[in-house]
C-alpha cells in the first residue's frame, strides 16, 4: 500500500506491544497491536495513544479468538476500528485456511468487500450504468473471498470454540501450578483485567540456560516434544532487511526471543501428556545446569 512499518518493542512478561516504547510522528496513521500468545494487549493505553495523535488502531488478534479484554471479547471493538483472527488449522478454531476481519466502521466494511474481491462493485457507480450486466472495477483488491464450504466448516467450529478455550485455560493453569518457581525457566505472565486464549504456552529459559537454547530445542524434539519457538524477530527477516532494518533494533524482543520456547498446548491435551511434558522439561534442561 505504499506506507512504512516502525516496529516498537515489546513486554519481557508477556511478549506483547509495549505501549510506552511507541514512537509517534506526525508522519504515523496506525497503531497496530498483536495478542501475543492469546493474551491481550493494553488496548485502552493503545486508544488513548491514538485518540490523541489522531490516529487508527487496528488490532491483530489472530492468537486471541475467545479471549477477553475488561470483561469483553476480543472482537468486541471497545476501543479500536478493526480486529482480524486466523482460522488457520493450528489456531482455535479453523476453516481449513484464511480469517476473518470484524469493524463496525461502514466506510471500512465496504472497502473491505471491495478489496476481497478485485476491488469490483455494483454499488455506488461512478459511471453511469448501461444495463443490469455493469459492473466497476473501482480499487485495485484482490482474490480474497472465502468459500461456503469452509464458511460451514467454520460455523460448526465456531460453537464449539468456548469448549476448546475452557480446555486451554485448564491446561495452562496446570502448566502454571507444576511449573512455579522451577529452577530452570520463568512463565509469561497474564495481566489484570484480561483473560488470554492460550493459543500458545511459552516458557522463558534464565540466563544461564539461554546461550545453549539451540541444543535444548533440538533435545526436546528428539524427546518427543513438539516444541516451537514464537517468534524471529520480524525485522530480521531478509525482507525488511532489505528495508534497512537492523538486527538489535528492539532489546526487549531480542531478549525474549533468545529465552522464548512454545510447549505443547492444544484442547486435548490431558493429564498424562502434562506430566510428561513436565517431566521432558526438567530433565533436559538440568543436563545443562
Amino acid at each position: 500500500m505504499g506506507a512504512d512499518v516502525n516496529f516498537a518493542d515489546v513486554e519481557i512478561k508477556t511478549g506483547n506491544l509495549d505501549a510506552s516504547k511507541l514512537e509517534i510522528s506526525d508522519r504515523t496513521k496506525l497503531i497496530s497491536p498483536v495478542h501475543y500468545s492469546g493474551q491481550p494487549a493494553d488496548l485502552k493505553e493503545f486508544s488513548e495513544i491514538a485518540e490523541e495523535n489522531d490516529l487508527k488502531l487496528f488490532e491483530d488478534g489472530a492468537h486471541a479468538l475467545g479471549a477477553t479484554y475488561e470483561n469483553k471479547r476480543i472482537g468486541s471493538l471497545k476501543y479500536s476500528e478493526m480486529a482480524m483472527f486466523s482460522f488457520h488449522p493450528v489456531k482455535h478454531i479453523t476453516t481449513g485456511e484464511g480469517g476473518i476481519i470484524v469493524t463496525n466502521d461502514v466506510e471500512y466494511y465496504e472497502k473491505l468487500q471491495l478489496f476481497r474481491s478485485h476491488g469490483i462493485t455494483k454499488n455506488n457507480l461512478v459511471n453511469e450504468s448501461p444495463g443490469d450486466w455493469y459492473y466497476e472495477m473501482q480499487e485495485l483488491g484482490f482474490n480474497y473471498r472465502i468459500t461456503d464450504i469452509q464458511c460451514a466448516l467454520g460455523i460448526s467450529q465456531l460453537k464449539k470454540l468456548d469448549t476448546f478455550v475452557k480446555s486451554r485455560k485448564r491446561i495452562a493453569k496446570r502448566y502454571d501450578e507444576i511449573f512455579e518457581d522451577n529452577p530452570y525457566f520463568d512463565v509469561t505472565l497474564e495481566k489484570e483485567n484480561r483473560e488470554s486464549a492460550y493459543h500458545l504456552y511459552p516458557i522463558l529459559l534464565k540466563d544461564k540456560f539461554t546461550n545453549h537454547k539451540r541444543e535444548i530445542f533440538a533435545k526436546l524434539r528428539q524427546e518427543g516434544l513438539g516444541v516451537q519457538i514464537h517468534y524471529i524477530p520480524v525485522y530480521k527477516q531478509p525482507y525488511y532487511q532489505k528495508l534497512g532494518f537492523k538486527n538489535d533494533l528492539c532489546p526487549v524482543c531480542e531478549e525474549f526471543y533468545k529465552r522464548e520456547i512454545s510447549i505443547p498446548m492444544y484442547p486435548t491435551l490431558g493429564d498424562e501428556d502434562i506430566e510428561f511434558v513436565k517431566d521432558k522439561l526438567f530433565k533436559v534442561i538440568s543436563e545443562f545446569d
